[in-house]
């Protein structure tokens, strides 16, 4: 028996600092939220994730990007501005953990 402590666990993957996206296939909306607020920091972090989880939704149900997805978030009521910023995220993310 070896006096050495063992090494700690890994720590799982919702704990500590993200430096990089979530896994290939997940949609991680806080993750995606502070990439939004990085382009538009006047959003707080709530309104961030909501303006994410609508923008994904329309991604992966009715498969939109770009400018078609600017255009659906400003039918559902969301500034131009903000919908433009909000579809680049989801347009980015959809394209690397699509």
């Amino acid at each position: 028996m070896s006096d050495q402590p063992n090494p700690p666990e890994p720590a799982p993957y919702s704990s500590g600092e993200r430096v990089f996206g979530p896994p290939r296939g997940t949609f991680d909306a806080d993750w995606a939220a502070t990439a939004l607020r990085s382009n538009v920091p006047e959003l707080d972090h709530p309104t961030s994730v909501r303006l994410v989880t609508q923008a994904w939704e329309l991604v992966r149900d009715d498969d939109l990007r770009g400018a078609p997805l600017t255009a659906a978030l400003v039918e559902q009521g969301v500034d131009a501005d903000v919908a433009q910023h909000v579809s680049a995220v989801a347009t980015e993310t959809a394209q690397f953990y699509l």
